[in-house]
């Protein structure tokens, strides 16, 4: 059988660990010929090493997607190493730290909404155009079951990942008559090194996540890439502007 990404090119931000790395790895092995961006160059370029070792074609090129110069320029070689652009999967996010409303820094709050949201605009807008000049594409942004509900104490990230959603549809209804899908994936609790920083190494705080999962289970990284490949691939053709949830049901209630 074909392979499900077959000769597609393909731009991962936040690709250096965790879903990124994976869904890279993933696309890999699917046939993609990839474009890995992270703020972690020594990481980033270690895994694009490694996917070519492993006879696959990858480049890193290292970039902050809250700058619109550098996500311009992750376009720019995009355009020039492949000539086009067919899937992107807009990865790149940060929790922020912890904190009550009240209590929270407005540098804290600016800075994981640059990341989050504005980073993911800014990937979008840059997308869209190359997209829009070659009449096809297929984007997914990486939102968050917190983009669905509230989750206390972490107001900057879940107010990031709501707006994530409505980028989302809105670029899909924008671009349906021009060949450009975009659709968002909701990770659950995903046992990647954020989620591992964020616990802080608590047995009590990984407790008290793994009781708010119906699967009793973190989610792997590699069954996020799954969906993430299905949405980029063809054989989601008629899929845009949805939310899919990858998070053994946490939310469904």
């Amino acid at each position: 059988m074909t392979r499900l990404l077959e000769a597609k090119t393909a731009l991962i931000t936040g690709a250096a660990s965790g879903i990124g790395a994976a869904t890279a790895r993933l696309f890999a092995r699917e046939g993609a010929r990839l474009l890995l961006t992270d703020c972690n160059a020594a990481a980033g370029e270690a895994l694009a090493d490694a996917l070519r070792g492993a006879g696959g074609d990858a480049v890193f090129q290292a970039a902050d997607v809250a700058d619109e110069h550098q996500v311009a320029a992750l376009l720019e070689t995009a355009r020039h190493r492949f000539g086009r652009l067919d899937c992107a999967f807009n990865n790149a996010g940060v929790n922020g730290r912890a904190a009550l409303l009240e209590d929270m820094d407005l540098a804290e709050w600016q800075r994981t909404l640059a990341v989050n949201l504005s980073g993911v605009f800014l990937c979008l807008k840059h997308e869209l155009r190359l997209m829009q000049t070659q009449g096809h594409g297929a984007i997914v942004n990486n939102a968050s079951g917190g983009g669905l509900i509230a989750v206390p104490q972490m107001a900057a990230y879940c107010a990031s990942k709501h707006g994530v959603l409505g980028l989302t549809k809105t670029a899909a209804q924008e671009n349906a008559r021009r060949g450009i899908r975009v659709n968002a994936v909701l990770p659950g609790s995903t046992d990647t090194p954020m989620l591992r920083a964020a616990m802080g190494g608590s047995a009590d705080a990984e407790r008290m996540i793994l009781a708010s999962v119906p699967g009793g289970r973190l989610g792997r990284p590699e069954e996020v890439a799954e969906a993430v490949a299905w949405l980029c691939s063809d054989r989601a053709s008629y899929v845009s502007g949805e939310s899919l949830l990858v998070d053994m049901a946490t939310v469904a209630r």
